[in-house]
């Protein structure tokens, strides 16, 4: 029998609204929901628009700014009550996410950038896309791997914070393998061409596209505490020779195989207006509504689309795992 996930995300909302007050991790809201589904957090996120952990933490500050403004209790009082450990441990937090102390945040009288509970009935309807789904099993393979960590993002400004260290995952990994496809053919030299000229070689040889090269990448691992944030990126590459992968300073880059497995899958354009997070909310929904899948225990993918020709990516295509419905 399938789970019914929205009913789900609707008992964390209200069992994190009701706990602001008391320190609440994510083990205590997947107790309270009796459920411990492992890709849980992934599901809350792309429906809710946020991780779990970040959005707990910005519904204590913003019920504690709503403090502020509608009372006359100490900001001491306050602080200890949304369970931070000093007053100085708040204003640091607080300061931080609406870029204005408590103390100038109460005198202005502000509430203008309070974050509030999530609900569907504003969401849904105006975040689902049409989208053509499509069923497609991903075959095993063997990827180059690079992984972007930080464990202290700002929740003020995440996106870009997190859009930085995905930049960062990209450049790394694709700067290793133009000088592993360039070494490929012409044999291992310590004198490489520029990056430049290296990005040519990879474009002039359509090294860059399927069959050649597929590039996925996803968010690793779901976060545990706030500012925490990974990404993984891979590259399927038509072979791997451990023989070129030498040097110590590419040591970071990891050799690893994927299983594959069962998706749907939809496409999602790519950019400054990028429908990504809209269209990974539109595929949760139409699993939820699909009576013959339920979600697979195999990684979420993002495959990142290139062009013959052409550097750069230029769409994506979503892979959510999924699972025939059992009985």
């Amino acid at each position: 029998m399938k789970i019914n996930y929205l009913e789900k995300i609707e008992q964390c909302i209200a069992f994190i609204e009701k706990n602001l007050t008391k320190k609440v991790c994510i083990d205590d809201v997947l107790e309270n929901i009796h459920y411990s589904y492992p890709h849980f957090h992934r599901i809350f996120m792309d429906i809710v628009g946020e991780p779990m952990t970040a959005y707990i933490r910005k519904r204590k500050l913003s019920r504690a700014a709503e403090e502020l403004v509608n009372t006359n209790k100490p900001i001491a009082d306050i602080a200890l009550d949304y369970n931070f450990s000093s007053q100085q441990t708040f204003n640091r937090a607080f300061t931080a996410y609406f870029g204005i102390s408590p103390l100038k945040y109460r005198t202005n009288g502000m509430l203008d950038d309070i974050y509030k509970p999530f609900s569907f009935t504003e969401h849904s309807d105006e975040d689902l896309l049409p989208i053509s789904v499509t069923i497609e099993t991903l075959q095993p393979m063997t990827v180059a791997s690079f992984h972007s960590y930080s464990s202290n993002l700002p929740l003020r400004n995440t996106v870009r914070e997190q859009d930085k260290l995905i930049s960062k995952a990209w450049g790394r990994l694709i700067r290793w393998q133009m000088s592993y496809e360039y070494k490929k053919k012409f044999g291992i030299s310590k004198n490489l061409p520029t990056t430049n000229e290296l990005g040519q070689f990879m474009i002039k040889n359509n090294l860059h596209i399927p069959p050649n090269t597929r590039y996925f990448g996803f968010i690793n691992p779901f976060p545990t505490s706030d500012g925490e944030f990974g990404y993984e990126v891979w590259a399927q590459l038509t072979d791997i020779s451990q023989a070129l992968i030498t040097e110590p300073a590419e040591s970071d880059i990891v050799i690893k195989d994927f299983e594959g497995g069962l998706y749907a899958t939809a496409a999602a354009t790519y950019g400054p207006d990028s429908n990504l997070d809209r269209v990974w909310r539109t595929l949760h929904y139409w699993l939820m509504q699909n009576q013959e899948y339920d979600y697979g225990n195999h990684q979420w993918l993002e495959e990142h689309i290139t062009k013959p020709n052409e550097g750069g990516f230029h769409g994506f295509t979503l892979y959510l795992p999924i699972r025939p419905v059992s009985g």
